[in-house]
């Protein structure tokens, strides 16, 4: 599967399905439909979406917020079938793009310690860990800090 393929857009309400699935299979916590919600009306968060071509299904997303001169990376899932093929690390390099072009200078992130795909995904789009965080996502479930400096060569 090539990225001529895949179609990146911003989410819609009517998508709203679709990503409840990818994120359910995803993540051992995963998000509400209230956060999602809630997201697509706050005026500095964004959230794409990777298509199978225009119109097709969704393979994944990206939500982040845009805050002064940085991104802050909240949620980035691909649907497990589809999973291997670039897709996630395409829809990181199109946030980052999107963040660089609106003046970001730094994109951060929190990722669950025992993730290393995710960690390896990141690390791979110009990530570096640069902390962790105890219990972040429960008792004894810590996170990984990871900072990006931007611009940079994609």
């Amino acid at each position: 599967m090539s990225t001529a393929q895949w179609v990146f857009e911003p989410m819609r309400e009517a998508d709203l399905a679709a990503v409840l699935e990818i994120e359910r299979l995803a993540s051992p916590s995963p998000w509400t439909p209230g956060l999602f919600l809630h997201e697509l009306q706050l005026e500095f968060s964004r959230i794409i979406l990777a298509r199978q071509g225009d119109g097709g299904a969704v393979l994944g997303f990206a939500c982040w917020w845009e805050v002064a001169e940085e991104i802050h990376v909240l949620n980035v899932a691909v649907h497990p079938s589809k999973r291997r093929r670039g897709i996630g690390r395409a829809l990181v390099r199109r946030m980052l793009a999107i963040g660089t072009a609106a003046g970001a200078t730094l994109a951060g992130l929190e990722v669950r310690a025992d993730n290393g795909a995710g960690i390896a995904l990141y690390e791979g789009c110009g990530f570096a860990r640069v902390g962790q965080r105890r219990d972040y996502y429960g008792p004894g479930q810590n996170a990984v800090l990871m900072d990006c400096r931007l611009p940079m060569d994609r």
